[in-house]
């Protein structure tokens, strides 16, 4: 938590806001998935804000003004059950957000999240090439561009805990 933001668990009351935020093809344009076409497919959003699919968990949360109690958007947080001690995670906002400093307070709040727990080693995050923006922010947090082949349109940014990753990103 900010000034600025709180991350907060998402509930049915989002349903509306989620949708306006997720429908709009312009906000979508630099995100994994498509946009949202019905309030169906933000109930899904909610009722799936943690998923456990074989070893991985991911949990989603609402990102709110703490002056307005607006919801403005999301984050994701990813991990593995077993073995790497690596986060991966993500955010969107709407659109009428953008621009004003949200997208950083989002970041480094989740990474104060997870720093505080002493075995995560390494935070990972994909960022659309053409999102200018995001690439900034992770940059200016500590984030390093990693080459990566997994996904065409994006570039994998990763922030090393671990001394053999480190050393990895140095070479």
């Amino acid at each position: 938590m900010t000034d600025l933001i709180i991350l907060r668990e998402l509930n049915m009351g989002d349903v509306h806001q989620l949708y306006a935020i997720y429908s709009d093809k312009e906000a979508m344009k630099y995100r994994g998935s498509k946009p949202m076409e019905t309030i169906e497919d933000a109930k899904d959003y909610v009722r799936n804000k943690e998923v456990k699919e074989k070893e991985v968990t991911t949990i989603r949360k609402g990102v709110e003004l703490t002056k307005t109690k607006e919801l403005i958007g999301s984050v994701m947080y990813r991990f593995s059950e077993k073995g790497t001690h690596e986060y991966e995670i993500g955010y969107s906002i709407g659109r009428q957000f953008w621009g004003q400093g949200l997208g950083k307070e989002i970041v480094k709040t989740m990474l104060k999240a997870i720093e505080a727990k002493n075995e995560i080693k390494d935070i990972v995050a994909w960022c659309n090439k053409e999102n200018i923006a995001s690439i900034k922010i992770l940059e200016d947090v500590g984030f390093r561009r990693v080459h990566r082949i997994e996904h065409l349109n994006s570039y994998l940014y990763i922030k090393a805990k671990s001394k053999s990753r480190q050393k990895e990103l140095n070479q």
